[in-house]
């Protein structure tokens, strides 16, 4: 894996460790667990590559992003719907964000069904209160799983950092649009 990789993988660390950090500023915790999840993916995927251990570090890699992606994404959602007024503790967020995990493990194809479904579902939350930066967010991601990630109309250095380049925007997004919205009382 060449080394130029780890430029899209180390913006996506520092993006998502800018946001994480902003939300726990701003007591959203469920939202910081979220961000940090991403992190944490982002600091494996360039541990990965300046390290040399790529096929060593890849099954961490991929795990971490795909099961701590769709936690850390239930995290988001489940903060946006906090945010909104809902009685929705940090327990029972943490517990449907594991269960999506387990159930991404379960059933791989469920995984990216429920990512989809969720990122809608944020798109829509986020249009309510006219948040155009998180609902943008939302839908870069959409755009990016459906269209950009592994396809066969791009070179794979390519399509690894379209979309990179596309998850930290849609971080940085989605963390300016929590800072922007309205929080319930």
């Amino acid at each position: 894996m060449p080394l130029h990789y780890v430029l899209t993988d180390a913006l996506v660390a520092l993006i998502a460790g800018w946001g994480a950090w902003k939300m726990w500023r701003t007591n959203r915790a469920m939202a910081a667990l979220g961000f940090a999840l991403f992190a944490l993916a982002g600091v494996i995927g360039t541990v990965r590559i300046t390290s040399g251990l790529v096929e060593p570090l890849a099954a961490l890699h991929k795990g971490v992003s795909q099961l701590g992606g769709i936690a850390g994404l239930t995290l988001l959602l489940a903060q946006i719907l906090r945010d909104k007024g809902w009685r929705f503790p940090i327990g029972a967020g943490l517990c449907v964000a594991g269960a999506m995990a387990v159930s991404a493990v379960a059933l791989p194809a469920i995984g990216a069904v429920l990512f989809v479904l969720m990122l809608i579902a944020a798109i829509a939350l986020s249009l309510k209160p006219r948040n155009s930066s998180a609902a943008l967010g939302f839908v870069v991601m959409l755009l990016n799983i459906t269209l950009v990630r592994q396809s066969d109309h791009l070179a794979a250095d390519l399509s690894w950092h379209i979309y990179h380049l596309l998850v930290s925007t849609w971080l940085y997004c989605v963390a300016r649009g929590f800072l922007k919205a309205p929080r319930a009382a």
